[in-house]
Protein backbone atom coordinates (compact mmCIF):
# COMPACT_ATOMS: atom_id res chain seq x y z
CA UNK A 1 0.00 0.00 0.00
CA UNK A 2 1.15 3.35 -0.78
CA UNK A 3 1.86 6.18 1.75
CA UNK A 4 1.94 9.81 1.00
CA UNK A 5 3.34 12.26 3.35
CA UNK A 6 2.98 15.88 3.86
CA UNK A 7 4.11 18.01 6.73
CA UNK A 8 5.42 21.58 6.98
CA UNK A 9 9.10 20.29 8.27
CA UNK A 10 10.91 21.04 5.02
CA UNK A 11 13.74 18.95 4.24
CA UNK A 12 16.51 20.87 6.35
CA UNK A 13 16.19 18.57 9.37
CA UNK A 14 16.24 15.17 10.11
CA UNK A 15 12.29 14.64 10.59
CA UNK A 16 11.39 13.38 7.69
CA UNK A 17 14.17 10.79 7.37
CA UNK A 18 13.33 9.38 10.51
CA UNK A 19 9.51 9.15 9.92
CA UNK A 20 10.20 6.96 6.69
CA UNK A 21 12.91 4.49 8.38
CA UNK A 22 10.07 4.14 11.47
CA UNK A 23 7.84 3.27 8.48
CA UNK A 24 10.14 0.84 7.11
CA UNK A 25 11.04 -0.77 10.25
CA UNK A 26 7.25 -1.55 10.14
CA UNK A 27 6.76 -2.39 6.57
CA UNK A 28 9.85 -2.45 4.29
CA UNK A 29 7.61 -2.75 1.72
CA UNK A 30 6.13 0.38 2.15
CA UNK A 31 6.15 2.78 -1.00
CA UNK A 32 5.99 6.59 0.49
CA UNK A 33 5.54 9.20 -1.86
CA UNK A 34 6.33 12.94 -0.70
CA UNK A 35 3.43 15.12 -1.29
CA UNK A 36 5.10 17.82 0.48
CA UNK A 37 7.07 18.77 3.06
CA UNK A 38 7.05 22.73 2.22
CA UNK A 39 3.88 23.47 3.54
CA UNK A 40 4.21 26.81 5.28
CA UNK A 41 5.28 26.35 9.09
CA UNK A 42 1.88 25.91 11.50
CA UNK A 43 -0.42 26.61 8.01
CA UNK A 44 -3.36 23.98 8.54
CA UNK A 45 -5.22 26.20 6.26
CA UNK A 46 -2.51 25.29 3.62
CA UNK A 47 -1.88 22.10 4.45
CA UNK A 48 -5.79 21.74 4.10
CA UNK A 49 -6.56 22.88 0.51
CA UNK A 50 -2.87 21.16 -0.59
CA UNK A 51 -4.27 18.07 0.92
CA UNK A 52 -7.71 18.27 -1.03
CA UNK A 53 -6.31 19.09 -4.57
CA UNK A 54 -3.73 16.43 -4.44
CA UNK A 55 -5.48 13.24 -2.57
CA UNK A 56 -7.89 12.30 -5.58
CA UNK A 57 -4.64 11.82 -8.17
CA UNK A 58 -3.77 9.02 -5.60
CA UNK A 59 -4.75 5.03 -5.93
CA UNK A 60 -7.49 4.08 -3.56
CA UNK A 61 -6.37 2.53 -0.46
CA UNK A 62 -3.51 5.02 -0.41
CA UNK A 63 -2.56 6.20 3.28
CA UNK A 64 -1.96 9.73 3.84
CA UNK A 65 0.39 10.56 6.60
CA UNK A 66 -0.18 14.86 7.37
CA UNK A 67 1.83 16.32 9.80
CA UNK A 68 1.13 19.53 10.21
CA UNK A 69 0.62 19.92 13.85
CA UNK A 70 1.29 23.17 16.41
CA UNK A 71 -0.79 21.52 18.73
CA UNK A 72 1.32 18.91 19.07
CA UNK A 73 1.91 17.79 22.70
CA UNK A 74 -1.91 19.44 23.90
CA UNK A 75 -5.63 17.88 24.23
CA UNK A 76 -6.28 17.98 20.50
CA UNK A 77 -6.28 14.15 19.13
CA UNK A 78 -4.34 11.96 17.38
CA UNK A 79 -6.68 10.48 14.43
CA UNK A 80 -7.26 7.91 11.56
CA UNK A 81 -9.70 7.80 9.64
CA UNK A 82 -11.34 5.97 6.38
CA UNK A 83 -13.71 7.30 3.25
CA UNK A 84 -16.10 5.95 0.91
CA UNK A 85 -14.16 6.48 -2.20
CA UNK A 86 -11.20 3.73 -0.39
CA UNK A 87 -8.70 5.98 1.17
CA UNK A 88 -7.31 6.42 4.76
CA UNK A 89 -5.66 9.62 6.52
CA UNK A 90 -3.35 9.31 9.30
CA UNK A 91 -2.33 13.30 11.29
CA UNK A 92 -4.03 15.94 14.48
CA UNK A 93 -7.56 16.26 14.54
CA UNK A 94 -7.18 19.99 14.19
CA UNK A 95 -8.69 21.07 11.24
CA UNK A 96 -6.64 19.85 8.36
CA UNK A 97 -8.86 17.64 6.68
CA UNK A 98 -11.62 19.60 6.88
CA UNK A 99 -11.93 19.80 2.94
CA UNK A 100 -11.75 16.03 2.52
CA UNK A 101 -14.29 15.22 4.90
CA UNK A 102 -16.68 17.72 2.83
CA UNK A 103 -16.23 15.50 -0.17
CA UNK A 104 -15.69 12.55 0.56
CA UNK A 105 -17.77 10.25 2.85
CA UNK A 106 -15.93 9.04 6.19
CA UNK A 107 -16.97 5.79 7.38
CA UNK A 108 -14.77 5.55 10.43
CA UNK A 109 -13.09 7.83 12.93
CA UNK A 110 -10.58 6.42 15.29
CA UNK A 111 -8.70 7.95 17.69
CA UNK A 112 -5.06 7.18 18.23
CA UNK A 113 -4.77 6.05 21.35
CA UNK A 114 -3.18 2.26 21.47
CA UNK A 115 0.24 2.41 22.75
CA UNK A 116 1.57 -0.90 21.41
CA UNK A 117 1.11 0.52 17.63
CA UNK A 118 3.51 3.91 18.79
CA UNK A 119 7.19 3.96 17.68
CA UNK A 120 7.59 4.99 21.92
CA UNK A 121 5.11 4.04 24.55
CA UNK A 122 5.45 7.44 26.03
CA UNK A 123 5.86 9.31 22.52
CA UNK A 124 7.93 12.90 22.26
CA UNK A 125 5.53 15.72 23.61
CA UNK A 126 7.14 17.63 20.59
CA UNK A 127 7.15 14.72 17.85
CA UNK A 128 4.44 13.15 17.30
CA UNK A 129 5.11 12.34 13.60
CA UNK A 130 7.83 9.47 14.67
CA UNK A 131 6.38 8.25 17.69
CA UNK A 132 2.50 8.29 16.71
CA UNK A 133 1.80 9.18 13.09
CA UNK A 134 4.22 7.49 11.28
CA UNK A 135 4.11 4.28 12.80
CA UNK A 136 0.65 3.56 12.77
CA UNK A 137 0.45 4.79 9.00
CA UNK A 138 2.77 1.98 8.78
CA UNK A 139 0.50 -0.49 10.32
CA UNK A 140 -2.28 0.87 8.54
CA UNK A 141 -0.39 -0.02 4.53
CA UNK A 142 0.26 -3.19 6.38
CA UNK A 143 -3.49 -3.55 6.08
CA UNK A 144 -4.51 -3.47 10.12
CA UNK A 145 -8.02 -2.27 10.39
CA UNK A 146 -8.56 0.51 12.11
CA UNK A 147 -10.52 -1.11 15.02
CA UNK A 148 -6.78 -1.83 16.47
CA UNK A 149 -5.49 1.65 16.73
CA UNK A 150 -8.15 3.02 19.55
CA UNK A 151 -11.83 4.02 20.13
CA UNK A 152 -14.46 5.08 18.17
CA UNK A 153 -14.77 9.13 17.79
CA UNK A 154 -18.11 10.45 16.36
CA UNK A 155 -16.93 13.61 14.33
CA UNK A 156 -13.70 15.07 13.24
CA UNK A 157 -12.58 18.61 13.92
CA UNK A 158 -13.81 21.33 11.17
CA UNK A 159 -11.93 24.05 9.81
CA UNK A 160 -13.95 27.73 9.52
CA UNK A 161 -13.23 28.83 6.14
CA UNK A 162 -14.54 31.28 3.52
CA UNK A 163 -16.68 29.00 1.48
CA UNK A 164 -16.69 29.87 -2.40
CA UNK A 165 -20.00 31.53 -3.58
CA UNK A 166 -21.29 32.45 -6.96
CA UNK A 167 -23.85 35.81 -6.65
CA UNK A 168 -25.59 37.77 -9.11
CA UNK A 169 -22.33 40.14 -10.44
CA UNK A 170 -19.62 38.93 -8.07
CA UNK A 171 -17.74 35.26 -7.17
CA UNK A 172 -16.41 35.15 -3.60
CA UNK A 173 -13.91 32.60 -2.23
CA UNK A 174 -10.32 33.27 -0.12
CA UNK A 175 -6.89 32.31 -0.75
CA UNK A 176 -5.78 28.88 -0.52
CA UNK A 177 -2.42 29.42 -0.15
CA UNK A 178 1.23 30.39 -2.35
CA UNK A 179 2.89 28.09 -5.25
CA UNK A 180 6.83 28.01 -5.80
CA UNK A 181 6.62 31.16 -7.84
CA UNK A 182 4.10 33.33 -5.51
CA UNK A 183 1.13 32.80 -7.59
CA UNK A 184 -2.59 32.80 -5.80
CA UNK A 185 -4.11 29.59 -5.61
CA UNK A 186 -7.70 30.26 -4.18
CA UNK A 187 -10.48 27.57 -3.58
CA UNK A 188 -13.37 29.63 -6.20
CA UNK A 189 -13.87 26.73 -9.05
CA UNK A 190 -12.59 28.01 -12.40
CA UNK A 191 -15.79 26.89 -13.99
CA UNK A 192 -17.66 29.76 -12.06
CA UNK A 193 -15.54 31.90 -14.30
CA UNK A 194 -15.41 29.61 -17.31
CA UNK A 195 -19.40 29.41 -17.80
CA UNK A 196 -20.25 33.31 -17.34
CA UNK A 197 -22.22 34.22 -20.86
CA UNK A 198 -20.31 37.07 -22.60
CA UNK A 199 -17.20 36.78 -20.73
CA UNK A 200 -13.96 36.14 -23.53
CA UNK A 201 -10.71 35.77 -22.70
CA UNK A 202 -8.28 38.78 -22.87
CA UNK A 203 -11.07 41.06 -20.96
CA UNK A 204 -10.20 42.96 -17.76
CA UNK A 205 -11.55 42.07 -14.54
CA UNK A 206 -11.97 44.19 -11.25
CA UNK A 207 -10.47 41.51 -8.29
CA UNK A 208 -10.75 42.68 -4.74
CA UNK A 209 -8.35 41.07 -2.47
CA UNK A 210 -8.80 42.21 1.45
CA UNK A 211 -10.12 45.71 0.31
CA UNK A 212 -7.82 46.42 -2.50
CA UNK A 213 -8.47 46.47 -6.05
CA UNK A 214 -6.91 45.45 -8.89
CA UNK A 215 -7.30 44.55 -12.75
CA UNK A 216 -5.89 41.80 -14.07
CA UNK A 217 -6.71 40.34 -17.20
CA UNK A 218 -8.53 36.85 -17.45
CA UNK A 219 -6.20 34.49 -20.14
CA UNK A 220 -6.07 31.02 -21.05
CA UNK A 221 -1.99 30.91 -19.76
CA UNK A 222 0.60 32.49 -18.16
CA UNK A 223 2.24 33.75 -21.81
CA UNK A 224 -0.62 34.95 -23.41
CA UNK A 225 -0.77 38.14 -21.96
CA UNK A 226 2.70 40.67 -21.73
CA UNK A 227 5.54 40.13 -19.35
CA UNK A 228 4.69 41.73 -16.33
CA UNK A 229 1.26 42.09 -16.77
CA UNK A 230 -1.47 40.62 -13.78
CA UNK A 231 -3.79 37.49 -15.00
CA UNK A 232 -6.59 35.18 -13.67
CA UNK A 233 -6.73 31.85 -15.04
CA UNK A 234 -7.76 27.97 -14.32
CA UNK A 235 -4.97 26.33 -13.04
CA UNK A 236 -4.48 22.63 -13.39
CA UNK A 237 -6.39 21.42 -10.30
CA UNK A 238 -9.27 23.10 -11.54
CA UNK A 239 -9.54 26.14 -9.61
CA UNK A 240 -9.07 30.25 -10.05
CA UNK A 241 -5.14 31.38 -9.61
CA UNK A 242 -3.89 34.89 -9.78
CA UNK A 243 -0.56 35.17 -11.35
CA UNK A 244 1.91 37.80 -12.61
CA UNK A 245 3.91 36.82 -16.57
CA UNK A 246 7.31 35.94 -14.95
CA UNK A 247 6.31 37.46 -12.02
CA UNK A 248 5.42 36.93 -8.43
CA UNK A 249 1.86 37.91 -7.41
CA UNK A 250 1.83 37.51 -3.84
CA UNK A 251 4.56 40.28 -3.51
CA UNK A 252 2.63 42.25 -6.01
CA UNK A 253 -0.91 42.52 -4.44
CA UNK A 254 0.50 42.07 -1.30
CA UNK A 255 -1.93 39.56 -0.55
CA UNK A 256 -2.30 36.92 2.58
CA UNK A 257 -3.07 33.03 3.01
CA UNK A 258 -6.74 33.44 3.56
CA UNK A 259 -7.79 36.96 2.71
CA UNK A 260 -11.25 37.33 1.08
CA UNK A 261 -11.04 37.04 -2.73
CA UNK A 262 -13.77 38.68 -5.14
CA UNK A 263 -14.05 39.03 -8.19
CA UNK A 264 -16.80 41.47 -10.06
CA UNK A 265 -18.45 40.22 -13.58
CA UNK A 266 -19.51 42.85 -16.17
CA UNK A 267 -22.35 43.05 -16.45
Amino acid sequence: MLIAFLSDWGLKSYYVGVCKAVIHSINPEAKVIDLTHEIEPFCVREAMHVLYRAYRDFPPRTVFLTVVDHGVGTERKAIAFSTQSGYFFVGPDNGLFTLVAEEDTILEIRELANADLFYKKQPSTSFHGRDIFAPCAAFLSKGMPLENFGPLLPEITLLDYQKPRLEKGKITGEIAFFDRFGNIETNIPETWLFTQKGLKFYQKLPIYISGEIYTVHYAPTYGSIPQGEILIHGDSSGFLEIAVNQGNARERLKAEAGAKVQIHLPQ
